[in-house]
């Protein structure tokens, strides 16, 4: 497309949306989209604009593929790993998607750069995109274009699924993607995708092997000088075994591939959750890594942004001969976990906290404590880096104790999970600290310890080398720079209705990377909480006469699985309770100040 092109595009877009974003510039384009770079005039968020090609406008059956996709792609908006679309328009010919513009690197040239990458980050990348595909396959969303080039690693690290663009739901062919349309990529296209079959979830599982087989090796299992050669080999051939490739492979790992790359999909995993607990059983983590990307540049995002495939006048030319793998993995410097959960049950006085607002700019926040380690590994596990900087604390809302205001914090860093039984046990044996009263504290130690006073965590913390958080600090960690409303964006997420291990449901991990912070267990905070006369009788009553209610009560967050309203959950909200209570959906998380 010429400048001139362009710029009248750009200039369309100023008067449709100008009062909302300024149109910056152009950053990318081809196939069936240009893509330009605005900034929202209010908070200062970057956005990418995405505007469906002129020529193609006249087409219906293309406009129709092309409304398909912000149509899917906002059915998946709130998962952490999937980029959503925020809005879509159109008048006359000009057809837009507006998205968040994610600075980072995609994971084609992230590979290009470092070669085959090493064990933990290929497994990092892996478990990022199944969980993403846990999100769509609970709503019947196939991608059907899964590849590297679709994947982002943004620059807190995490990994980012793009284009659901050629998505659709269910497993049948609609009026739009007919049988005979072989959406998709050859490198990565599945065998019943080649053949033109209905597709399923267990399509994207396959492609995600391709990925996972081609991350770990430097090299595509299949390739030719063609494109029906590559067809042929994902049909016909077995791929190389990765032993041969890389000896030292971890044989649970060339497992997992040869399984994802089965030619019959009801011998591949049936699901990608089922593949995460594969995983997550098999292969632990020898370190912990943090995918570092270029970078923000906007050129960098152009090829990710733009329509991955015009199936409709897609030229069959060779493609380019896969790289060869270079001989030697760059190891980086952080990574990924599971999630935390936990849960409380019993009398609870509940009292609104801090609350989320328009989305603030993160580049601040992400450059301060730039010379800081991502994450801190220590005995008693990982921690993640919250950089210095300003967030959003409280919420006008009604309910919401904390009216919202913008505070500043200095760097510290927080556990990647809830504390566990495990973990709390190995303080009991070494200080002879009383052990919990709890159901679970011995038959279940991946559990978060609970029914724990704030002694107790702060016994624990200190025998750790850490403390407890604040409030504000608790917050900060859970909500990220843009004041979310949950860790993993906007929108609730089911409530399992007990208690799960502290590194499970990875899905739902906060802006910085740590796991169970919207529930699982209610988390003791250092902040004291103003409680009144009544509340200390109501509180009485319900623990019974033998329980002394102490005076001195503390903020409490998280929300508990035990707990069935979904208010809980949200991060603005505090709950007050009594020091000297322990109850058994109350646990805690350690923090440790960054110097």
């Amino acid at each position: 497309m010429s400048n001139a092109s362009r710029n009248a595009i750009r200039a369309a877009l100023h008067q449709l949306i100008g009062d909302k974003y300024e149109i910056q510039q152009w950053i990318g384009g081809g196939g069936m989209a240009e893509v330009f770079l605005a900034r929202h005039r209010t908070h200062g968020a970057l956005f990418a604009v995405k505007v469906l090609n002129d020529q193609l406008a006249e087409e219906p059956q293309i406009v129709a593929r092309f409304m398909d996709e912000a149509r899917t792609s906002a059915t998946l908006g709130g998962h952490p790993n999937i980029a959503p679309v925020f809005d879509v328009g159109e008048a006359g010919s000009l057809h837009y998607l507006i998205m968040p513009y994610i600075e980072g690197e995609d994971v084609k040239s992230y590979l290009e750069r470092h070669g085959r990458l090493s064990q933990e980050e290929a497994v990092t990348i892996v478990r990022q995109v199944a969980d993403a595909l846990v999100w769509a396959s609970e709503r019947r969303i196939v991608h059907r274009d899964l590849k590297p080039a679709n994947i982002r690693i943004d620059r807190s690290g995490r990994a980012i699924v793009l284009d659901f663009g050629i998505a659709k739901a269910g497993d049948a062919p609609s009026a739009r993607t007919r049988a005979n349309e072989t959406l998709g990529t050859p490198y990565y296209m599945s065998p019943e995708q080649i053949r033109a079959e209905p597709c399923d979830h267990r399509s994207d599982l396959y492609s995600l092997g391709v990925i996972f087989f081609e991350l770990l090796s430097g090299m595509k299992p299949f390739t030719g000088d063609s494109y029906r050669a590559i067809e042929i080999g994902h049909v016909q051939k077995l791929p190389p075994a990765l032993s041969t490739v890389i000896p030292d492979v971890d044989t649970e790992l060339e497992r997992i591939v040869n399984r994802l790359l089965e030619k019959d999909r009801e011998q591949r995993y049936q699901s990608a959750r089922e593949l995460l607990e594969d995983l997550r059983n098999s292969f632990r983590m020898s370190q912990e890594v943090r995918l570092e990307p270029l970078s923000d540049r906007p050129d960098l995002q152009a090829e990710a942004l733009e329509e991955t495939v015009d199936v409709v006048s897609r030229q069959v030319t060779p493609p380019d001969p896969a790289p060869k793998p270079k001989s030697k993995a760059i190891p980086l410097a952080v990574g990924t976990v599971g999630l935390a959960v936990v849960a409380i049950v019993g009398y609870i006085t509940i009292r609104p906290g801090p609350a989320s607002e328009e989305k603030k700019q993160a580049r601040q926040t992400a450059a301060v404590g730039q010379a800081l380690a991502g994450v801190l590994n220590v005995p008693s596990g990982p921690m993640f880096l919250v950089p210095a900087g300003k967030f959003i604390f409280g919420d006008n809302g009604a309910e919401s104790p904390n009216k919202q205001q913008d505070l500043d914090l200095p760097a510290f860093y927080l556990d990647a999970t809830e504390v566990s039984n495990e973990q709390y046990a190995r303080f009991v044996q070494a200080t002879s600290h009383n052990p919990p009263d709890s159901d679970t504290y011995k038959s279940s130690p991946s559990l978060p310890v609970t029914s724990v006073s704030l002694e107790d965590a702060k016994a624990y913390c200190a025998w750790a080398g850490k403390r407890l958080p604040s409030e504000q600090e608790w917050e900060k960690a859970a909500r990220g720079p843009d004041g979310r409303v949950y860790p993993w964006g906007s929108q609730p997420m089911p409530n399992p209705g007990q208690l799960v291990p502290v590194d499970d449901y990875p899905d739902r991990q906060s802006p910085y990377k740590a796991l169970g912070m919207s529930g699982n267990a209610f988390e003791w905070t250092t902040t004291r909480f103003p409680v009144t006369d009544r509340e200390i009788e109501d509180m009485q009553k319900a623990l019974g006469a033998n329980n002394a209610v102490s005076r001195d009560w503390y903020s409490i967050k998280g929300g508990s699985f035990l707990i069935k309203d979904e208010r809980f959950f949200r991060l603005y909200m505090r709950r007050g309770w009594p020091a000297n209570q322990p109850n058994r959906a109350i646990g805690f998380r350690c923090v440790k100040d960054a110097n």
